[in-house]
């Protein structure tokens, strides 16, 4: 069985199709991954798409080589924009907050194994949006922890010791983006050109 081709006559529209929706897709499933309870579900949404993005430009015949690089910068794009906006929204308004750790129970994530979170409480008893901390268990109860928070609720509680939160300056993660995106356009756009016939012997 054959794989499935593209005709000719489409092939320049579903190349422009494939450049301009499938990294922003990417990228936008990317940065709702962030919110809280958004990520197992946009994970693995980014993922759908970036499998179809590939086979598109497997039917459009871009080869192996290209289809790797065009993975290489789907992964980029579903990866670098939700840490770089998690990044600056901690940078921006992020609040550290003392909280008690109440319970803990063990949770399965869609791309992880099982894991301990803790049910935290503020000390100062104003509500928190997210009251759930990562990383601990049945052995931190009754502790209090310093969490970082985000006080318009998108983003759950995360370790203030993360030195990163303080680096204001994106400029790394900008610029890897802008390659990945150039990258995916480049290699889509060139596979856009008729195929070009074989001679008749």
């Amino acid at each position: 069985m054959r794989f499935p081709r593209v005709p000719d006559r489409h092939r320049h529209r579903t190349g422009v199709l494939l450049a301009v929706a499938a990294p922003l897709a990417l990228a936008g499933l990317d940065l709702l991954s962030t919110g809280a309870g958004h990520e197992d579900v946009c994970a693995a949404a980014g993922l759908a798409v970036l499998a179809a993005s590939l086979l598109g430009l497997a039917a459009l015949r871009a080869g192996w080589a290209r289809t790797t690089a065009a993975g290489l910068c789907g992964f980029a794009l579903l990866l670098v924009p939700g840490r770089l906006l998690t990044d600056q929204l901690w940078y921006h308004r992020g609040v550290p907050v003392e909280a008690t750790v109440t319970g803990a129970h063990r949770t399965d994530g869609l791309f992880s194994g099982p894991s301990w979170v803790c049910d935290v409480r503020r000390t100062d008893g104003r509500p928190l949006t997210h009251p759930v901390a990562p990383h601990c268990g049945p052995s931190d109860l009754g502790i209090t922890l310093t969490l970082l928070v985000d006080p318009a609720g998108w983003l759950p509680p995360a370790s203030a010791e993360r030195s990163n939160w303080d680096d204001p300056f994106p400029v790394p993660d900008l610029a890897l983006i802008a390659l990945a995106l150039t990258g995916w356009a480049r290699i889509t756009l060139r596979t856009t050109a008729p195929h070009p016939a074989r001679p008749a012997r």
